[in-house]
């Protein structure tokens, strides 16, 4: 199977959106929390250009000037579209997101994967540290319609996700 990895808020780039090209955040994150991935699957991290730190702490401070949501989820479909036409060849892929990577992530399901021929690729998604919603009771639905939650290990095409807090 494949893993297509979209890392955390980790840009210190001071300006809203990162560039495209790696800095010791991205490459920090692609090492410390995807590369053990590499040894049960092939591993794809494309660079986005994530709303930085800078961009986040401007736009909690109510100044949201320069910060484009839509740029940072039109390049992770863009390299969604890229990865699906020149490298996955029909293989199961893991979908790995933490943080800002998991939202660009649900959102690209939402778009491009959920309902559509894509999802039959899905062995899951996991989308780590952002909110995944589904009403009450039920297992689909929500942020997405027909992606179920994960309910046992040995599920397939279903969604894992979770936030941790400390407890203070």
């Amino acid at each position: 199977i494949d893993c297509f990895y979209v890392y955390p808020t980790i840009s210190q780039d001071p300006h809203p959106h990162s560039t495209l090209t790696p800095g010791p955040g991205e490459e920090r994150a692609v090492a410390q929390q995807f590369a053990p991935f590499a040894s049960v699957c092939r591993p794809f991290a494309p660079m986005y250009r994530q709303v930085t730190l800078a961009g986040l702490r401007a736009v909690m401070m109510g100044n949201p000037a320069g910060v484009n949501p839509e740029l940072p989820i039109e390049d992770v479909r863009a390299a969604w579209r890229h990865y699906l036409a020149n490298d996955n060849q029909g293989r199961g892929v893991v979908l790995i997101g933490h943080s800002q990577g998991s939202r660009m992530l649900q959102e690209l399901l939402r778009r491009d994967v959920d309902g559509k021929p894509e999802q039959k690729l899905v062995v899951s998604a996991l989308l780590i540290g952002f909110n995944h919603l589904v009403p009450v009771g039920a297992d689909a639905g929500g942020s997405l319609p027909t992606l179920p939650l994960c309910r046992t290990a040995s599920q397939t095409g279903c969604v894992v996700a979770y936030s941790t807090f400390r407890d203070t």
